[in-house]
């Protein structure tokens, strides 16, 4: 009897641990997944209505959350805005690797990188337009920790698009006569530009003809 009573008590204890475990594993992905929505949705505020004008009653009723449900996850608007950026760029990434992935020469990377750009025109990864250039110009003489974030990522892409020229001149597709860097420059400076003139005017035809322009320069004077 002793024994049979020491074996239950064993498995309720066992059975105590687990349930709990699974509650704090649930909780756990309850929070995770409050915490990024909060990011994504926020992420669009910002990159629609800048940071200042995006205030925090903005994002509660975005998120439909109380005051104290969005500062359990995050200590103040601004750590809230830097996760939102990160996010945002992280979007951006993903968007050329998933196509760049799929194309077989160096040549085709660099018609891809076009075509990334001028989908960020007609299907922007955030809505609002490129949250690069957005953050940049947003942020350049109020906020320096976003100024920072947006200064990293804008020379994270030139020095991505830097090296799938790089990759093309190494291959022989692409020719060796110029500076990478400075097309680099010259590519992604003519396409945001090109994004920002498409949503002043709320007209893709300025980004598809900036995009036009640069496919046949690359055909004309760049590719092998």
């Amino acid at each position: 009897m002793l024994a049979s009573q020491q074996f239950l008590e064993t498995v309720r204890f066992v059975l105590i641990i687990f349930l709990k475990f699974a509650t704090d594993r649930s909780e756990m992905k309850k929070g995770e997944h409050t915490r990024q929505d909060i990011i994504e949705r926020s992420a669009e505020l910002f990159n629609i209505y800048g940071y200042h004008g995006c205030s925090l009653s903005d994002i509660m009723a975005a998120t439909q959350l109380r005051k104290g449900g969005i500062y359990n996850h995050f200590k103040n608007k601004d750590e809230i805005a830097l996760a939102a950026f990160d996010y945002s760029f992280q979007e951006v990434i993903m968007r050329f690797r998933n196509r760049l992935d799929k194309d077989n020469t160096p040549a085709d990377k660099l018609y891809s990188i076009i075509a990334v750009f001028e989908s960020f025109a007609s299907n922007p990864v955030v809505k609002g337009g490129c949250p690069i250039f957005n953050t940049a110009n947003d942020a350049t003489d109020s906020h320096p920790e976003l100024r920072q974030k947006a200064r990293e990522a804008v020379n994270m892409l030139l020095r991505y698009v830097e090296i799938k020229i790089e990759e093309g001149r190494e291959s022989g597709a692409i020719r060796t006569d110029f500076d990478s860097s400075d097309f680099a420059l010259f590519l992604v400076s003519t396409l945001e530009g090109a994004l920002m003139i498409s949503r002043v005017n709320d007209d893709l035809s300025y980004m598809d003809r900036a995009a036009n322009q640069m496919r046949n320069y690359l055909n004309n004077y760049l590719i092998s």
